[in-house]
């Protein structure tokens, strides 16, 4: 996936992979994760507290 540089909104843009992906999606029209990653994303975000800015892949589909 090519990585996209948004360069007039650096404080808008999240700081979370679910905040990155919903503004993905409203922004460009596109997914990076499926819904279900989505949620499973929201969780693990929920569990492992706001102390962990960014989610691998790999850790979303882990969980169950």
């Amino acid at each position: 996936m090519p990585n996209i540089i948004i360069r007039d909104r650096p404080d808008r843009f999240g700081k979370t992979r679910s905040e990155h992906e919903r503004n993905i999606r409203r922004e460009w029209g596109t997914k990076t994760l499926s819904d279900e990653q989505l949620d499973k994303c929201k969780y693990l975000e929920k569990r492992i507290g706001r102390n962990r800015s960014y989610i691998n892949q790999s850790e979303i589909d882990k969980v169950r």
